[in-house]
Parts: C-alpha cells; sequence; structure tokens
C-alpha cells in the first residue's frame, strides 16, 4: 500500500480545515467574550511597541546630526532628555499594557480548555472507546497546552502581526527612499525565509502529531506505574523490569521523533542565518559606497542602517509570524474537529425545541427492542444480533450468559450509552433518539461491575452531586441499608470521611466488598425508576450474591430493576430470563418455564444449583 492511500485511509474524515482568517476569528471572538478589557490594550500595546522600535533609531540619528553640526550642550542635552522622557512614557504605557494581556491571555486560554474537557464529559460515552477520538483529543489538548500553542499563541501572533505590519509600513517608506531595489532585495530575503520556516513547522506538526498516540500510552504507563492500585501486582507478580521495558520502549520511540525535529529545525536554523548574512553583507555593502561616493551624512548612514535593519528584521518577524499563525491554525483545526464531533446530548443552555422529555406522567416505563444489533466500530463481528425484547413497567429481569455473550452492551444500549447500529429502542411507544439524554440518563440508576471511587467525602460518591446538593443522612442511611453501618461507626469524620488518597492525606481506600455495598448505596440514592446491576458482585462466591440479590431486591421496592449475572443467583425471584449467547438472545421466559424447556439455561441453572440450594455445598459436606 502507498504511503499516500495509507494517509488517506487513517485520516479522520470529520477533521476541519478552517482557514488562518476563520480560526483567528473564531479564537478572537472566543477571547474577546470571556475578556472585554483586551479590547482597550491590545490597541495600547501595538502602538506603543511600534513606537518603541522606531524611537532609539531616530533618536541615534538626531544625536549624531547634532554632534557633526557641532551645536550647543544645552540643545545637545534637551534633544537627549526629550528623547528619553518619550521613551519612558512609551515603556511605561507599553510595559503596563502587556502586563494586562498576559494575564488575561491566560485567563481566555484556561476557559476555552473548558471547552474540550466540557467536550470529554458530554461527547458520545461510545466515542470514549475510539481510540482515534483520544488521539483526536490528545491533539485538542496541545492547542491549549501552552503560552505559545493554538489558542493563546494565535492571539499573541496576532499582537505580534498588527506590530510588525504598521512597522513596516513605516521601515519600508524609509529604505525606499535609500533604494527602492534594497527593498526587492529584503522582501526576497523575506520570503525565502518564509518558505523555509513553514516547510519545518509543517513537517514539525506531522511529527508531533504522530507521537499523539505515544503520549497518551507513556501517560496511562506513568498512571499505572505510579498508583497505589496496582502497587500489590506490580510487587508480587514482579513486573518491575517488564513495566519498565514498555515504559522505557516509549520513551525511546518518542525520544527519535524528538531527535528528528531538532535535526529539521538545526537545518532550518542554519539558512536562516545564511540568508541573515546575506542581507548583512549587502547593507553594509552599499550604504559604505553611498558614504564614500554620495554626500550621505554619518546620522543618514545611521539611520539608514538602523531602518534596513529594522525593515529586514520586520519582514522575518512578519513571514515567522505568519508560519507561526498557520502552525498554530493547524493546532485550532484540531481542536474544533474535536469539539465538533457529533453530538447527541442536548444541554439545558441550548434550543431544546422538538425534543421529548422521558419523564413519564405516571411513572411506568415500558422500554421495547425492536430487532436491535450493535457493531462496535472496529469490530468485524456484531456484539449485539436481531433483539427483540420488552421490559415492562415494575418488571424484574434477569439477563444471564457466559462472558462475551453481549450482556453489558445489552445494557449499555438500554442506558443509551450507545445507539443500535440496526433496529431502535422505543420508551413509551418514542424511539430514545428522540429525547432528551441527559434527562433520560436520570432514569437509571446503574450498579456497573467495575466499581470507581472519587476522591471526595463518602456521601458524595453516593450523592455524585456537588456539597451542597448532597443530603448527606439520606446518603448515610443509604449506606447502612447497603451493610456498610458498622463501617461508617468506625470512622471519626464518619460519611464526610475522604476517600481514597489522591487529594486528602486522611483519605482511605475501600475492600472490593466495601466498595460494592457503596456502589448499591448510590443506586439507593438516586433513586431512579429503573435500576440496573451489571455484574457488580462477581467477586462474590455465588451464595453470598444470591443474598445480596435478595436483599438489594427488597430494597428497591416496586421498580424495574434488570440483573445481569454469568450465574444464576438472581433468576428466581425475577419476572423473566433472558438467555443471551454469542450476541444473540437465545432463550426467554419465567425461570420455571426455561426449566421445563430443558435447554441451555437449564443446563446452565443444574450445573450451578447446588450453590443455590438451602446451605448450599457447606452443608453436603457437614
Amino acid at each position: 500500500m502507498s504511503k499516500k492511500k495509507k494517509e488517506e485511509e487513517t485520516k479522520d474524515p470529520l477533521a476541519k480545515n478552517y482557514s488562518v482568517l476563520q480560526n483567528m476569528v473564531y479564537i478572537m471572538r472566543g477571547t474577546f467574550a470571556v475578556q472585554k478589557p483586551l479590547l482597550f490594550f491590545f490597541p495600547a500595546a501595538i502602538l506603543m511597541s511600534v513606537i518603541n522600535s522606531y524611537l532609539p533609531t531616530f533618536a541615534l540619528s538626531a544625536i549624531i546630526d547634532r554632534i557633526t553640526r557641532e551645536c550647543t550642550e544645552t540643545e545637545l542635552l534637551g534633544t537627549v532628555a526629550a528623547f528619553f522622557g518619550a521613551l519612558l512614557v512609551v515603556q511605561v504605557i507599553q510595559t503596563f499594557a502587556n502586563s494586562h494581556i498576559w494575564w488575561r491571555l491566560i485567563y481566555a486560554r484556561v476557559k476555552i480548555m473548558m471547552w474540550r474537557i466540557r467536550k470529554v464529559l458530554y461527547m458520545d460515552y461510545e466515542y470514549l472507546e475510539s481510540t482515534k477520538v483520544m488521539e483526536a483529543c490528545q491533539k485538542a489538548m496541545r492547542a491549549t497546552g501552552g503560552n505559545n500553542n493554538g489558542v493563546e499563541g494565535m492571539m499573541h501572533s496576532f499582537q505580534n502581526l498588527m506590530v510588525t505590519l504598521v512597522s513596516a509600513v513605516t521601515a519600508m517608506l524609509i529604505v525606499w527612499r535609500l533604494s527602492p531595489w534594497m527593498v526587492l532585495l529584503l522582501l526576497v530575503l523575506g520570503v525565502l525565509n518564509y518558505f523555509n520556516m513553514d516547510w519545518a513547522k509543517k513537517r514539525d506538526k506531522k511529527t508531533w502529531d504522530e507521537m499523539a498516540p505515544y503520549w497518551r500510552k507513556t501517560w496511562y504507563m506513568n498512571q499505572t506505574m505510579t498508583n497505589f492500585t496496582y502497587g500489590k501486582d506490580v510487587r508480587l507478580f514482579s513486573m518491575k523490569d517488564w513495566l519498565l521495558g514498555k515504559y522505557r520502549g516509549l520513551n525511546e520511540l518518542l525520544h527519535s521523533k524528538i531527535v528528528e525535529s531538532k535535526n529539521r529545525w538545526l537545518r532550518c536554523a542554519t539558512l536562516n542565518q545564511l540568508l541573515f548574512l546575506v542581507e548583512e553583507g549587502s547593507i553594509y555593502a552599499y550604504l559604505i559606497y553611498r558614504v564614500i561616493n554620495t554626500d550621505m551624512t554619518i546620522a543618514e548612514f545611521t539611520l539608514y542602517l538602523g531602518a534596513v535593519r529594522t525593515f529586514f528584521g520586520i519582514l522575518q518577524t512578519i513571514f515567522n509570524g505568519m508560519t507561526d499563525m498557520k502552525n498554530q491554525s493547524r493546532e485550532i483545526n484540531d481542536f474544533r474537529t474535536f469539539l465538533e464531533y457529533p453530538e447527541r446530548e442536548v444541554l439545558a443552555d441550548e434550543d431544546t425545541a422538538g425534543v421529548k422529555s422521558p419523564v413519564a406522567p405516571d411513572g411506568k416505563y415500558i422500554f421495547t427492542f425492536e430487532n436491535v444489533s450493535f457493531k462496535y466500530p472496529t469490530a468485524e463481528k456484531y456484539a449485539l444480533k436481531n433483539l427483540n425484547l420488552t421490559l415492562e413497567a415494575g418488571e424484574r429481569l434477569a439477563v444471564v450468559g457466559m462472558n462475551g455473550a453481549g450482556k453489558s452492551t445489552f445494557i449499555k444500549l438500554l442506558c443509551g450509552l450507545y445507539m443500535p447500529t440496526e433496529g431502535r429502542i422505543l420508551l413509551n411507544g418514542t424511539d430514545i433518539r428522540c429525547y432528551d439524554k441527559r434527562t433520560y440518563y436520570e432514569l437509571f440508576a446503574p450498579v456497573f461491575q467495575n466499581i470507581e471511587l472519587f476522591a471526595f467525602p463518602m456521601d458524595e460518591n453516593v450523592s455524585m452531586k456537588m456539597p451542597e446538593e448532597t443530603d448527606s443522612a439520606r446518603a448515610e442511611q443509604n449506606l447502612r441499608d447497603a451493610g456498610l453501618g458498622a463501617k461508617i461507626d468506625g470512622l471519626e469524620k464518619g460519611v464526610k470521611t475522604e476517600l481514597l488518597k489522591m487529594i486528602s492525606e486522611e483519605g482511605i481506600d475501600l475492600s472490593g466488598g466495601e466498595r460494592q455495598k457503596l456502589a448499591f448505596a448510590r443506586a439507593l440514592y438516586k433513586d431512579a425508576p429503573i435500576v440496573i446491576l451489571d455484574e457488580p458482585t462477581s467477586a462474590l462466591d455465588a451464595l453470598a450474591e444470591y443474598e445480596m440479590y435478595q436483599n438489594f431486591d427488597r430494597l428497591i421496592g416496586g421498580k424495574s430493576a434488570v440483573y445481569i449475572s454469568h450465574r444464576l443467583s438472581s433468576t428466581r425471584f425475577c419476572d423473566h430470563v433472558a438467555m443471551f449467547i454469542d450476541g444473540e438472545m437465545k432463550e426467554y421466559g419465567t425461570h420455571e418455564s426455561l426449566l421445563a424447556a430443558n435447554g441451555e439455561y437449564s443446563r446452565m441453572f443444574e450445573v450451578q444449583a447446588q450453590y443455590y440450594k438451602e446451605g448450599g455445598a457447606a452443608d453436603e459436606q457437614e
């Protein structure tokens, strides 16, 4: 496969390619929206910078002119004092304006950075499992990663461009008086410098884009090696050398890319120096010729030398600034690409016309799966195929099957985290795509297999809300109902105890069983109409799992509930059982009807039945 064809296949079809001007307007609007005083400080800093760049040259020329004309000391000192006074005023104003621009641009960048973070939190869940989207997120992160990157860098480049454009016009008029050919020579040298810098920056961005997945992998390795959660496994399985080897391999690859980048910039800098030598040699040769063969004075020599140097420096700044802006514009394209990934979320501050609320006035929710199939974007095989199923209001549904049968995919589709590849899911007769997604999420109180704790107090880990919105008494009661009463009584701060040590030194961790109980408390606190248990007790033995399911079933009362397990501890008290095999629902019915059918469910139940009989295997052993 050719390199060009491979690049076309791997290119993100959603990638944006806005022009530099479009991106500049986009960033300026965002920046000025959060920092309106910049509308005053930017023009002030630009004007003072232009004056400051030429004032010393005119001052030196005027002083030399006074000396060569043998003026009085009073006139000479007056000229010097006037220029120094003007320079002081200009620099004070310029410093004041720039000091405000500096911190206000950082503030604006942080605000714009929040757009990316907000996108991660609100974007469709399935995107978070896409490598391509996460690489796009990594690139978007670089656009807000520093003072000279994308977002803030574009504003600095805009300021510098305005200064240099005004300065360039002034310098060109002075140099034109000296020689139009000198203006042409400097323009040619400036254009050559531009192409040299643009080539280097374009290639350099491509190199850094190639490093995006490796930065993500390096971040993961850092987390793995420094997170105490993995500490036991790392030590007991002697993983240190293995992890260090993987980390070293990633660093060596990143190092080779960085060396490639530095060598490219070395070649670019060498060519720039050659162009500078051509400029310096040309101007000195021409001015010395004019002094010797014409009536050019020393004061004019000084003025023109300063003007030509300033003009060439300004041309370099303009062209370099243009390459900077093009590079920053590419980064902003990455930023906007990530922000504009398709999103089904309907936010409260946006137009919600035509979007339905999933809240049923009578509190009854009926879910219907109609020929639903789902396939992960990069997968060849369907994770779920041709599912037809109805979950009635208040029903208990047990979804069983071996690992990889499609049970968790079914739950993610039910919760709206995924949308069907084929078919549709109806809630009370309406396709769930038509509902406000955030309100739809409120219908579910899930307990997933992987239970995550947050570095917040225990009561906030139950409420999953901000402190002022958390009912601590209610959270404590739910924790006690879930079986953590003794744990709370043993803590000095009770439910106000911080979890984990990421933020608080006094934070505590919970055992696997305690985490499961806290997750049950979360589901109770949310008090949603549909409760989902997605194998949260897989680490427990079969009898303990059965007892926990029964207790939880009693606590949730008349709510709808879906129990997911590859063991059959929940099936006997459920209204219906759905048996999944290889992504398809092979059997559906009541526990008794499926046993009578003598199919796969019946065979699985017979194998596991000893664990659910009164007394279990322990009584048999006695």
